[in-house]
């Protein structure tokens, strides 16, 4: 499973930040009013900077927010400090394949296709299981990944974006992804060239695996984790089916 790296982490908000976290969360509200649930406590799994969580936390809601990458809490703990909220989220190093919080929650997401970061199938399984355990009956997960029709359908290719930073900086990112199809994954290979000017200040290079999912071994891997699929939809959609051109998927199950 990969980990982001000290200097991606600290450029990750500015890298994504045409990410529409209120929509998303817009989103998970929504699925929860439809499938009958007021959730008052939330376990965000793979938090990363803190974007759903601290949302959530401006709402009222009781969130914690786990993820394995310190750089990254690092940077949700940072904005937390900046905007204290009546419900303020704790940011907990915690690896999603195997953890115990010691509590249970109204709701537990994972977005920003986490789950395809679990490459093997026992990681899946077992990040699942875990989550189960921090779950009443009847309360939900949500989550979205990489849905595998579509991705051996449109196939990936190279990407190359200028993302201006702050002090007049900016950041060339480009973007190569290679499959296996055999083993269900991408590796996407991200390069970044930091500039001041036509300065280059610094590059890094990583590579995070992908897991592309199916549906029939996705409703497959709840049942065996005690978990009963609702609705696996377009991201970030609760109505549009997936098609072969539906890169994302969101879904929603609820715990046996």
């Amino acid at each position: 499973m990969s980990v982001f790296n000290t200097i991606y982490a600290g450029q990750y908000d500015q890298l994504y930040a045409a990410k529409d976290y209120d929509l998303e969360c817009r989103l998970i509200n929504e699925a929860a009013a439809r499938h009958g649930l007021k959730f008052k406590t939330m376990l965000d799994v793979g938090c990363g900077t803190g974007g759903h969580a601290l949302r959530f936390a401006e709402q009222g809601v009781t969130v914690t927010g786990i993820d394995a990458s310190e750089g990254m809490l690092t940077e949700a703990r940072a904005k937390a400090n900046k905007n204290i909220h009546k419900f303020e989220p704790s940011f907990e190093l915690a690896d999603a394949r195997n953890f115990n919080l010691g509590k249970t929650f109204d709701l537990v997401v994972m977005m920003f296709a986490v789950f395809s970061y679990m490459e093997k199938n026992e990681d899946q399984l077992a990040a699942l299981k875990s989550i189960r355990q921090h779950l009443r009956a009847g309360s939900l997960f949500m989550c979205d990944f990489w849905y595998g029709p579509a991705v051996l359908t449109e196939r990936p290719g190279e990407r190359i974006r200028e993302i201006p930073m702050p002090n007049g900086k900016r950041v060339i990112r480009a973007a190569k992804t290679s499959i296996n199809t055999f083993a269900q994954t991408a590796d996407v290979t991200f390069k970044l060239w930091n500039l001041d000017g036509q300065t280059l200040l610094s590059e890094t290079e990583e590579t995070h695996r992908m897991r592309f999912i199916f549906p029939q071994e996705y409703i497959r891997l709840l049942s065996m984790a005690g978990f009963e699929l609702l609705t696996l939809t377009a991201f970030p959609t609760l109505d549009e089916p997936a098609t072969d051109s539906t890169w994302n998927v969101f879904a929603v199950a609820r715990a046996a």
